[in-house]
């Protein structure tokens, strides 16, 4: 699972920084950076909540205190990023789930997005524990087709639709692909391998090299970019001395 996020921070080398840093930490993604507060909220309106948001304290117009009940409308985890050690307090209290003291040692961050995942995959295995199936759009404008998640081995985006691949057979949706990636993304059963596809752990048969094979006989391969998170998620599964 791949963690969605984006730093507010009006010191340009603090964003730099923190940019660097969570380019080389496995299970996030740094979707944009920003220099204030309401700058980071007009983007979440227009494009859509994220995972973390990691916010400097000290600014101008409006710090990163003030501007805590605005931001967490639109992400899981505020993650305080500062130079200051003594603003803890009023940070938690504004319901924090992390406070990074600059400069950032990069130990600290890997533990913290993992301390948040953990969080998370937790937080939608529960969500998911009662949903069943989704609704996804048909051919046809007012066609809606009913897809258990439970029978989805895999999906594959194309050009201009999705293959929805299920134990019984393929399903073809026009839904737009970024939706349909954040809807199957917060499915804990689902893992994306590639650019194109995303594939139900459940459906995986074995691993060799960067292949992964699946039960209905299928071999996908397993993109350079998702090889690091898709061995995380199987070492989770391995047995104890494995």
């Amino acid at each position: 699972m791949e963690l969605t996020s984006i730093a507010i921070d009006d010191e340009p080398h603090a964003l730099s920084d923190i940019g660097d840093l969570l380019s080389l930490t496995p299970g996030v993604n740094l979707r944009a950076t920003f220099n204030n507060v309401n700058d980071a909220i007009t983007h979440l309106q227009e494009y859509g909540p994220v995972d973390i948001v990691f916010c400097d304290i000290s600014m101008p117009v409006t710090d990163g205190i003030e501007g805590a009940k605005m931001l967490k409308v639109y992400c899981d985890h505020l993650v305080y990023s500062t130079a200051h050690r003594n603003y803890g307090e009023e940070a938690f209290h504004e319901g924090a789930s992390g406070y990074l003291v600059k400069p950032i040692i990069h130990e600290r961050l890997i533990e913290q997005i993992e301390q948040l995942k953990e969080i998370q995959e937790k937080s939608r295995r529960e969500e998911y524990s009662e949903k069943k199936f989704a609704f996804v759009r048909g051919k046809t404008k007012h066609s809606f087709i009913r897809v258990f998640y439970q029978d989805i081995v895999y999906f594959e985006a194309l050009l201009n639709h999705i293959k929805i691949i299920t134990t019984e057979n393929t399903e073809i949706t026009y839904v737009g692909l970024k939706q349909l990636e954040r809807d199957l993304m917060r499915h804990p059963d689902f893992i994306r391998i590639g650019k194109s596809h995303m594939i139900s752990i459940n459906y995986l048969k074995k691993v060799e090299g960067y292949m992964a094979f699946m039960t209905n006989g299928e071999c996908l391969s397993i993109g350079e970019k998702y090889r690091h998170a898709f061995t995380e998620i199987l070492r989770k599964g391995m047995l104890s001395g494995s």
